[in-house]
This record gives C-alpha cells, sequence and structure tokens, in this order.
C-alpha cells in the first residue's frame, strides 16, 4: 500500500503539507545565502515569520545545530497543524493512517465524493475552533486539514 504521507516515514524531517510558495526546490539556491555564522554553528535561534510548509526550517533544523525556533504565520488553521504535531505527533499519526486506509478503499468517483464530504466538514467546524486554547479537538481537525491538504489538487485526488 502506497503511504499518502511518506514524508512521516523519513527519519529527517521534511514538510508534511504543501504550501502555495514552498521553497522545497529552491533550497539549494537559497543555502547559498545562509549567513556564514549559521554554517559555523554561531547562530542557535531560528526566527520564521512566514512557515507555510515550512521547507527553509525544516532545511535548516536538519542541517545545522539550532537550539530554539520560532515559527509563526498568519494561518491560524496551519499554525494549529504544526502546534498538534509538536504536541501529539502519534494521535495525528493514527489519524492519518485510518484517512489513508478509508481513502484508499475507494476509487474514483467515490474518492472525489469523500474529499468533498470532509472539506465540507472541516468548513463548517471552523467556526468551533479556539485557536488561542489547545484542547482535543485540535488533533482531528489538524489531522483533516493534512489529509485535505494531501488529496486536493497538490496531492492524490483522482
Amino acid at each position: 500500500m502506497k503511504s499518502l504521507f511518506p514524508e512521516l516515514e523519513k527519519t529527517k524531517v521534511k514538510p508534511f503539507v504543501k504550501w502555495l510558495g514552498g521553497k522545497s526546490q529552491l533550497l539549494r539556491m537559497l543555502n547559498k545565502y545562509f549567513p556564514e555564522e549559521l554554517k559555523n554553528g554561531e547562530i542557535k535561534k531560528y526566527y520564521e515569520p512566514f512557515l507555510g510548509g515550512g521547507a527553509v526550517f525544516f532545511d535548516i533544523m536538519n542541517k545545522y545545530n539550532i537550539e530554539k525556533a520560532y515559527l509563526s504565520d498568519i494561518n491560524e488553521e496551519l499554525i494549529l497543524v504544526y502546534k498538534v504535531v509538536k504536541k501529539n505527533v502519534n494521535d495525528i499519526i493514527d489519524l492519518l493512517e485510518k484517512y489513508q486506509k478509508q481513502y484508499q478503499k475507494l476509487n474514483g468517483e467515490k474518492r472525489s465524493n469523500f474529499f468533498y464530504s470532509e472539506r465540507e466538514k472541516y468548513n463548517k467546524n471552523r467556526f468551533n475552533i479556539n485557536y488561542n486554547k489547545y484542547n482535543d479537538l485540535w488533533i482531528p481537525r489538524a489531522a483533516q486539514m493534512i489529509f485535505l491538504n494531501k488529496t486536493s489538487f497538490n496531492g492524490y485526488l483522482d
């Protein structure tokens, strides 16, 4: 069975969502412009104001000795996902595996209907989320967002 979430299986952490304006394909070029202090291990803190899919963040964390990272983005849903991954990674993986099994049993129009049904639930529930206080509702919300991201036009939807 092909995994919908292969990046969760790797030892080096990589972006787990596709994001408009993502930098994954530009990393080799961007690395040339990183400060020498970063490359020499003198920079210990990383500040990311536009996290998105996190390509630059994950690349830096995999290559350099950063002790503390401060991540932000204007998209509250995206930050919710990162907080859940940080705090409850096993729970979110379990939910994503359930999505994967359910989705892969379907084909064609049934997959499409499942996707649109999940998207409708996701959109309707946006007003039930308190983005300022972590709670158990965040876990399925984050899994749902990752699933939708992976199965949308950027992902695997047929």
